[in-house]
Order: C-alpha cells, then structure tokens, then sequence
C-alpha cells in the first residue's frame, strides 16, 4: 500500500469515526429535551437588554462567565428558544472537538494515537452528554482544544506564521468567557509554554499573555462578586467535598462503568507497549504536557474542594480530560491501515454498545424531569378522561415557570395550566400539605417530584397508585382514592409493624423506646427507600417529639435524620402520623457493610406523650435517579 493509499484509508477511518459521533449526538434530535441547567439558562436571558443579561442572568444569578449567556440571548433573539436550534451550535462544538482530538494526537505522535482518542470521544458517554447540553462545556473543550492546536502550531511547527498567534490569543480569550475552568485550563497551558520559548518567540509569546489578560479584565468585577457569594459547597452549599476516592470513581464513570470498557482500554494500553513507537524520545515532552495538565487541573481543584469550597465535579474536568486520552494511548506507533481500522472498529463498536445498553443513555437522556412530568401527567388525564377530578401536583421551581409554560405546556399543547403547580411551590411543610391533601375532593391525585415524605401523606388519602413513571432525577405517580381495576405494583422489601412495649413516656423519659435492623439483612440493593413512620400525640402545645432514624455502624453515627411533630401535627385531639424517608441510592454499603438502621422517639421537651404505633418499610427506589452519573446496579 502507498502512502497515499495509507493516508486515504486512515481518512476514512476519521470520517467513519465522526459518522458514528454525529449519530450518537444526533439521535433523535427532534425530540432531544432541555435539562434542568439549560432552563435555567433560558429563563436566565429574558431579559431586554444584553446588559440585563450580563447583571442579573449570570452576575447575580450564575456562576460562569458571561460568554455563553450573552450568546444564548443573541442566538434565541435571533432564532428562537426550541431544542434543536439552541442545541445546535454545541452539538456542532462535540463533533469539532472529535476532529482536534485527533489532529491534536496526529500532529504529537502519529495518526494511530489519533484515531484512538479521537474514537473513545466519539463514543464516551461523558463527552457526548456535554456535547448535548446548551452549556459551557461542549464549547469549552472546544475553544481549549483549539487553544493547544494554535498554541503547538506556534511553539513547536511554525513559530514565524503569526496566525498561530493570533489564534491561541482568540481561543484562550474565548476559554476565559467560556467557563472559569477553561480560564485555569488556558492559564496552566500558557505558563507550561515558558520552558519552550526561543530568542525568537519569546517576546511574541510573553504579548501574547498580556493581550490575553487585558482581553479578560471586563470580566473580573463579575468573577469576584460570584466568588464572594460563595461556591457550591461549604456553608449553604449543595456539592460535598471530595473523598479520597473521587478520581477513581471518575475514571471508572468516563469508562462506562463497564467491565468491556475497561478491559478494551487495559487491552489497548498493553497493545500500546508491544507496538510503541522506536521514536519514543522525540515525542516525551508532549507525554508530560499531556500528564501534567491534567493531573495540575485536577489536584489545583481537588485541594480547593478539600481546603476551601467545594468545586470539583466531572463536569469541571472536561476541559483537560482529552489529554488524559491521548496520554494513556501514546505509546502507538503508526500502525497498519488493518490494524487502525480492527481498533477503531472495537472501539466504536464497544463503546456504542455499552452507552445504549449498559448506560442506557438514550433511555434517561431524553427523559428528562420537567418535560416528562407533563408528558405523564397528561397520559394519566387522558385515561382518566375527567381532568376536573384531578388534582396535580408537579414539582417546578418557581424561576422556571414562565419558560416551562412557554416551551413544554404549549409545546405538548396539554390541558392543564400553570395553577395545578399549587402550594408546593412555596415549599409548605408536611402540616400543610397534608391539610391540603385532605381538603380535596378529586378522586385522583397526580404528583411529580414531591419529597418522599409527601408522597406517603398523599398515599394516606390516596392509596392505590395505578401508574407511575421514574428516570433521571424524576418521578411521576397517579394515585386514586378508590380501589381501582387494575393497580400498579409497588414492591415492598420489607415492612414490619414495630411492637410497642408500652405507648405512653412521661416527663422522666427523654428517649423511647428502640428498635434497630441490619441493613445487610434486609437491603439487597442501593436502589432502597427506607420509610419510617409513627404516630403520635401530645396534649402540650409545646412539645416537640422528634421521630429519629440514625444510621450508624459500631457505635459511630453515620447519618442522622428526624420528623419534628410541629411539622405534622394537623389534629390535636388524634394521634398524628410522623414520616421519615431516607433513600439508600447514595450509601456506600461496601464502607459499610455492617450498618444499621436505628428508630426510636426523641422525646427532647421531656413532656407526656402517647406513641400509638410504629412502622418500618422499605420499599424498590428509582433505579434511574442519579443515573447519568452513577452506575445502574
């Protein structure tokens, strides 16, 4: 074979690879729905003016720059707000970021390396979410990565073609209004570019990084008052803090959490080093660039989560992640066209195989919280064919409202309107809601979203669920107050009613009794949710019994949570019934193997009370609520 013949197959290879990452993209792009991050960035440029945007839609109310706000504000203005249009442009960033995987790999060590990297981005799940979602991540990865072409092109190939130059300046300008990662990215790059500066360069290059930052300091007023708001972890902060485990947790989720997915890698690697390129010296100080950005970014981020705030996410890591992949791949000399194209072939065979069927990705991507509760809710109206005898509860924040019923109420041209949105917008307490639950007439009762602890009180009224729908960060159920013809089937693990020994504590008992259950007994898979119920009554307005469930193992607390009787105290002459649900999707069973489940009544005000019942059951979880992210065990 010549080379030229070489060099048209391994282009094939190259187009086949971005055939099968357009497909995946693409896939079902007319109904591809938003999630909750990209309605909020919607609703979060209606706004009259660019710079309401930039003060109220990402200084007040965001925490990345300003960049792709004020390109969502111009691109809907110009172009509407539906899936396919806003997508558009960072589907298109996905496919551009498969091709400079590969020329950025091609043009450091050889054309296998690139179409090895370039066919694990076409296929990885978390590329191809970000390449998915209207946010600063598809196009991040894209504006970094065409920062290190521009940048390598200038250092390494043609110092002397300013356009180089001139594109690294742009691409970094752009990576610093992209995402404030893209700017950490951009920033270890260009200090990393310092040991390769000549007598020829070095001038043009050291402008270059003062061009760069003049270029960001309209930015910098926005970046510390988001950072004097406070992150995403720490006090009031919803991200916890990273354990010693988080990289490999990372690295087993971008590999599908699949045992084919790690042995096509460990396989591949050890290929790596039986077929390594003799010229391996030559191409070492790009190993090491590739090592050391990845591994700065992640610990720089990892120390912070630790030491500071909170901010390491998978999300955060993209931006370096390609040069992980190119590293761990190259070692490959430049291979036959037979065998470029058997790994190409394994790769993106493998890897779509396990994104649609282990993943599942198609099934939770495009099943998405806020459209799906209107899909089911409406489904459910029209079999029950009377919507008057319904009353629904769907579970949206109140800053999304107005783009929700622009996009998916109209869209889906359903029947019921914003009001069924009800009181749970306000986020009332169990007292309330229970109140409100039992004030209605409806024989149905629909609710999306709500905590566990509501959906029990709603099942007090309404006691047969006839259909439910979960997924990714969603579920959906329609109870009817009657016995229906047929009911949906809710599997009960376990359910006990605990055995009082006696059901009154006086004013010397502060604790009641106990009752505790081994979880390696009873739970036979993380996807458990643990309900705990009790009934009580106290004739002193003052008291405030907390019904408690505390996880613990050998003694030490692990977790911890209560269901105070204000919040639930709706009758003062019966026993009110406490509700306390803990979701086991996220406990670490293999760190505790041991634990326990302990249930008992804390009597804190040390005032006569009247226990009249107990109750433990668990119950089958949503498999699928963190499924995205997590495995699908």
């Amino acid at each position: 074979m010549t080379a030229s013949d070489k060099i048209s197959s391994n282009s094939f290879l190259l187009l086949l690879i971005l055939a099968v990452a357009t497909t995946l993209r693409f896939w079902n792009f007319l109904e591809m729905p938003y999630m909750h991050d990209e309605l909020s960035a919607l609703g979060r440029v209606q706004y009259n003016s660019v710079q309401d945007v930039i003060t109220y839609g990402v200084e007040i109310n965001d925490t990345h720059p300003p960049g792709v706000q004020v390109f969502l504000y111009y691109w809907t203005s110009l172009f509407g707000t539906g899936e396919m249009i806003v997508k558009l442009p960072f589907l298109i960033c996905g496919l551009l970021t498969v091709i400079l995987v590969y020329k950025i790999s091609k043009n450091w060590f050889t054309t296998s390396v690139g179409l090895i990297a370039s066919s694990f981005v076409a296929v990885m799940q978390y590329m191809i979410i970000y390449s998915q979602l209207a946010r600063p991540y598809s196009t991040g990865v894209f504006f970094c990565l065409l920062m290190v072409y521009c940048w390598s092109k200038f250092l390494f190939e043609s110092p002397h073609q300013k356009k180089w130059l001139v594109g690294y300046i742009l691409s970094a300008v752009c990576c610093a209004y992209d995402h404030h990662f893209a700017l950490l990215f951009a920033f270890i790059v260009g200090l990393s570019g310092i040991p390769f500066l000549t007598k020829n360069n070095w001038k043009s290059y050291i402008l270059s990084g003062i061009l760069i930052c003049i270029a960001y300091l309209p930015n910098i007023p926005i970046l510390l008052f988001q950072m004097s708001k406070g992150g995403l972890g720490g006090e009031g902060g919803w991200l916890a803090a990273p354990d010693s485990g988080w990289l490999y947790g990372y690295l087993k989720y971008i590999f599908h959490f699949s045992f084919w997915m790690y042995a096509l890698a460990f396989i591949l690697i050890v290929l790596s080093v039986f077929w390594y390129n003799k010229e391996i010296s030559k191409t070492n100080k790009f190993r090491v660039l590739c090592i050391t950005w990845f591994f700065s970014f992640f610990f720089i981020q990892y120390f912070y989560s630790i030491h500071v705030s909170a901010i390491i996410q998978f999300s955060t890591l993209i931006f370096a992640f390609p040069f992980l992949l190119i590293f761990l791949f190259s070692l490959f000399s430049e291979l036959s066209v037979k065998k470029n194209a058997l790994l190409v072939i394994c790769i993106l065979v493998i890897g779509t195989v396990s994104l649609a069927n282990e993943r599942k990705h198609f099934r939770l991507f495009y099943h998405q919280p806020y459209q799906q509760q209107i899909v089911t809710t409406q489904e459910s109206l029209n079999r029950i064919k009377n919507p008057k005898d319904v009353t629904i509860e769907l579970i949206v924040p109140p800053y999304l409202k107005g783009i929700l019923t622009k996009h998916y109420l109209e869209k889906q041209k359903v029947r019921f309107d914003e009001t069924h949105y009800g009181p749970i917008s306000q986020h009332p307490t169990p007292k309330i809601f229970r109140a409100f639950v039992f004030s209605r007439s409806t024989h149905y009762f629909i609710a999306g979203n709500l905590p566990d602890e509501y959906v029990q009180i709603i099942k007090e009224k309404y006691p047969y669920l006839i259909s439910k729908e979960e997924g990714f960060t969603y579920a959906t159920y329609c109870f009817a107050r009657e016995k229906p013809a047929r009911e949906y089937p809710e599997e009960v693990l376990f359910s006990q009613e605990l055995e009082l020994k006696k059901n009154t504590m006086d004013s010397t008992e502060e604790f009641g009794q106990g009752f505790s259950f081994k979880f390696k007994d009873q739970v036979f898979s993380r996807h458990t949710l643990v309900t705990v119920s009790a009934s009580l009554l106290t004739a002193d307005t003052l008291s405030n019994p907390i019904l408690v469930a505390s996880i613990e193992e050998n003694g030490q607390s692990i977790a911890w949570g209560g269901a105070e009787y204000f919040k639930f105290n709706t009758n003062k002459q019966l026993p009110n019934k406490l509700i306390l649900c803990y979701p086991l999707t996220g406990f670490d069973f293999k760190k505790h193997p041991d634990a326990e489940i302990k249930i008992y009544v804390w009597n804190k005000d040390k005032r006569p009370l009247h226990v009249d019942h107990m109750n433990i059951t668990m119950t089958r979880a949503n498999a699928f609520i963190y499924g995205l992210y997590e495995p699908l065990d």
